[in-house]
């Protein structure tokens, strides 16, 4: 049996990263604050738009070749560390070039939590 240990893996070129194959790294994440809207941290993000009280709107940088990407989401922070984020399933709410998030506490009551994840997989354009 053979041990590879490595600190860094890069393309050729020495600084690009290296393209993954025959896997299924997610292609879009992101962190965000739902209270401002801010991006804390994300990949393939271009812009957040805060469509109403409770429900947002994620804009790809670069846009997903189906609209049948798996959307992972999730939301808390605060003392309303329960909340609830859905992705829209239905267009408009999930695109090719967009996802939109609803987030609640409990069954009806909308809420902007400080703390909203997702993570999509999928094929990009």
């Amino acid at each position: 049996m053979s041990d590879l240990r490595v600190n860094t893996i890069s393309a050729s070129d020495g600084t690009s990263p290296v393209t993954l194959t025959k896997q299924s790294a997610a292609k879009t994440f992101l962190q965000c604050n739902l209270q401002v809207p801010t991006l804390e941290q994300s990949l393939n993000i271009a812009s957040v738009t805060d469509v109403q009280s409770g429900r947002h709107e994620f804009n790809f940088s670069t846009s997903f070749a189906q609209r049948t990407y798996a959307a992972v989401c999730g939301g808390g922070g605060d003392t309303l560390n329960n909340t609830l984020a859905n992705v829209a399933t239905q267009t408009p709410g999930k695109t090719t070039s967009k996802v939109t998030a609803d987030t609640q506490y409990g069954q009806n009551l909308v809420f902007e939590p400080s703390e909203c994840a997702i993570a999509i997989h999928g094929d990009l354009a």
